[in-house]
């Protein structure tokens, strides 16, 4: 029989980089069909419609495009959005999000505002999907390939279409240098997390339960934190906002706990850093991302973006733990029952092929 040799989310990981950059460099051949799309439009409120990574993803992106689109951004999950809140006006801009492009959720949400009669453009990483025969418009956000169902590549390609749509769209050129400055420590994050985290093995692979903590952009951080040690090292794993964590979920703590805090290096970092002193009277099972304050527990950089673009710096450190950990503890395949589970509610189409199952 032979063997095939099969990309790792870690592939993806340490390319994201270079096709950050390319698209970066590239924008205006990337941008163009979306642009085209909405040339003479008045755009008064931007809507995100996405679930999982996307979710996450568009998250991440939004404390920067509020800096810099000016107009309200609002992030829906294709559920929400289906059943529940779908009242928006001629002049907001609705956004179907699928990386696969094979979410039935996602076809769910473009059928529904079909038959609102809006105007609905679907962003995916192919474009010949099944989602093209539900949208008015399909285009490619330039991810690529990725043969991983645990995201990786997919969540930090779309936060950068995002940022750089909103860059062009409000003429803020500026801000580009500062995204090239985010990809090149993005490098840095995924050389030094791999470090951090073998140095404190013990303490990640031993977690049973694990809080994610962050705030503004980096909430978007913790969600994806959470989703990616949920699906991979099988653990229960929750986000919270920072000041929330500390109302309620933090009664739970033992000194067993592991939680994980991002500082966005902004003005909300002496809170970030009290809270995380304080959890570690608890638990020695706690680390923290941040350039404001040092210790054998916190991971830090050469150098720092915005807080906007900071989640963007971060993002591979919970990838790369979600990885290394579950491939070390190979907790990563699915009890079998999931199978039934999946006949039953399956959140793909039938085109969906699962090359995270074992053969």
């Amino acid at each position: 029989m032979k063997m095939i040799n099969k990309l790792t989310m870690m592939d993806y990981i340490e390319e994201t980089p270079c096709v950050l950059q390319y698209n970066i460099q590239n924008r205006e051949e990337l941008l163009k069909p979306l642009f085209d799309y909405i040339q003479g439009k008045t755009i008064t409120q931007l809507v995100l419609i996405a679930s999982g990574s996307s979710y996450n993803a568009c998250h991440i992106a939004r404390a920067f495009l509020l800096k810099c689109l000016e107009i309200p951004v609002r992030i829906l999950t294709p559920y929400t959005f289906t059943y529940y809140e779908n009242d928006f006006g001629e002049n907001d801009l609705i956004a179907v999000i699928s990386q696969s492009g094979l979410s039935t959720n996602a076809i769910e949400a473009l059928k529904k505002a079909k038959n609102l009669n809006y105007q609905t453009i679907c962003l995916t990483g192919n474009k010949n999907s099944d989602v093209k025969d539900y949208a008015d418009f399909t285009l490619e956000y330039g991810v690529g390939e990725e043969l991983v169902g645990y995201v990786t590549k997919g969540v930090s390609t779309l936060a950068i279409y995002l940022c750089l749509f909103a860059i062009k769209f409000a003429g803020k050129e500026k801000y580009i240098p500062e995204l090239e400055k985010t990809v090149q420590l993005n490098q840095e994050m995924i050389e030094k997390s791999k470090k951090f985290i073998q140095r404190h093995f013990k303490s990640f692979s031993s977690m049973h339960q694990c809080y994610v903590c962050g705030a503004g952009a980096n909430y978007g951080t913790a969600l994806e934190g959470a989703l990616k040690i949920g699906e991979t090292i099988h653990i229960p794993s929750n986000c919270y906002e920072i000041e929330e964590y500390i109302h309620g979920p933090n009664l739970q703590l033992t000194p067993s706990y592991t939680v994980i805090f991002f500082d966005g290096n902004d003005k909300a970092s002496q809170r970030v850093q009290q809270v995380y002193l304080a959890t570690r009277q608890v638990t020695e099972h706690c680390f923290m991302i941040s350039n404001n304050y040092q210790d054998d527990h916190v991971l830090s950089l050469s150098d720092q973006v915005m807080e906007e673009l900071s989640a963007l710096v971060y993002l591979p450190f919970v990838q790369i733990l979600a990885y290394e950990i579950s491939s070390s503890l190979k907790s990563v395949y699915q009890h079998p029952l999931l199978k039934e589970f999946k006949k039953i509610a399956s959140a793909k189409t039938e085109n969906f092929i699962n090359y995270d199952e074992d053969d």
